[in-house]
């Protein structure tokens, strides 16, 4: 089969092999890649800014098929669809592991990192991390997006506190942040979506798929604020990872008001705790997934409150053509890129 390995250091340590069909364990399932999305932990990983374990097949975000089950396995057959949680090994026995939380546990390896993941033509993952997808989006390769759009399940509705009527910030139009505004429409909030004058599209394609209100411009969003609520917005979401993007949060957040961190800054950044603490803003993260992220996924797809999420899968290219589409997908040429075994 055809896979993306990461086998040394920097891009030159990349390539196309031709490895043999895995088989699987009997607690695994072996899958047979439909669509994998880049991410941008797969651009750190080509720079070495990620631990990563070689070789290693790279790809976490990625639908497919089931073509065969383990010995020990119950509950998938083979054809059916399926997404999957990420982490792949973890140890079983500390606190975070017995409260669920897979994603914290300090042995943890996630696939297309620390064991092979979804660039490829197949790959095994346990069957306890995967999810069937319910017919009614099933049968294409959309739902690739899944792993991201639980990460933002986990920011908007599990810890952070928006609600029916609050007024949201969403502050970076790139794929997390149109997620992110997807989301929090479904809780029921009035949403303004900011970005920089370079994200004019981005910004439009936000104002197409529901945004309430969207600016590129500071002190036209400050306008918007004050046209949609009296003391500042109750809920702010970073989804830029970047500090001006940090600094307008905290700004145009009410007095008690909620600020979410959802994206990844990648590097130290200044930031003014003097304001948090005087303006007593709850600070609320997520990292990844978690298991009630993905049933709250899943419940949405089966009530068909996730298709417009197919307006942000930009583009489909052969894996052979990863270069390129990483190049892409740096450059920000358009949102979702998926890679096709």
């Amino acid at each position: 089969m055809k896979a993306l390995v990461k086998f040394a250091e920097g891009r030159q340590g990349m390539e196309i092999r031709d490895l043999p069909v895995p088989v699987p364990k009997g607690n695994e399932l072996l899958v047979k890649v439909m669509a994998a999305g880049i991410c941008g932990t797969d651009i750190h990983l080509m720079h070495d800014e990620y631990t990563y374990y070689p070789p290693v097949i790279l790809g976490h975000e990625y639908t497919g098929t089931v073509e065969a089950v383990g010995s020990n396995v119950s509950g998938f057959s083979k054809g059916d669809q399926i997404i999957s949680m990420t982490a792949a090994v973890t140890c079983g026995q500390c606190k975070y592991c017995r409260e669920g939380l897979l994603m914290l546990c300090n042995e943890r390896r996630s696939i297309g990192s620390g064991v092979n993941g979804a660039m490829a033509e197949y790959m095994v993952i346990p069957a306890e991390l995967a999810f069937k997808l319910p017919g009614n989006v099933s049968g294409n390769d959309t739902m690739a997006i899944a792993e991201p759009l639980a990460c933002v399940i986990r920011a908007v509705i599990e810890q952070s506190h928006v609600k029916a009527g609050d007024v949201v910030l969403v502050s970076g139009p790139g794929t997390i942040g149109q997620l992110t505004m997807l989301v929090a429409k479904m809780q029921g909030a009035y949403v303004i979506m900011s970005g920089t004058p370079q994200d004019a599209q981005r910004l439009a394609l936000a104002r197409q798929l529901g945004a309430d209100a969207v600016s590129s411009d500071p002190q036209e969003l400050r306008k918007l604020v004050e046209n949609a609520t009296v003391n500042g917005v109750d809920v702010a979401y970073e989804c830029a990872g970047a500090a001006p993007s940090l600094d307008i949060c905290i700004d145009l957040l009410k007095k008690t008001g909620n600020l979410a961190q959802v994206g990844l800054y990648g590097k130290p950044i200044p930031v003014d705790m003097d304001k948090i603490l005087c303006k007593e803003l709850v600070l609320s993260v997520s990292y990844a997934t978690e298991r009630t992220s993905w049933d709250i996924l899943l419940k949405l797809a089966s009530q068909g409150k996730l298709d417009k999420v197919q307006h942000l899968i930009s583009a489909r290219m052969p894996l052979d053509q990863w270069e390129k589409a990483f190049d892409m997908f740096a450059n920000k040429e358009g949102y979702k890129i998926y890679l096709i075994p």
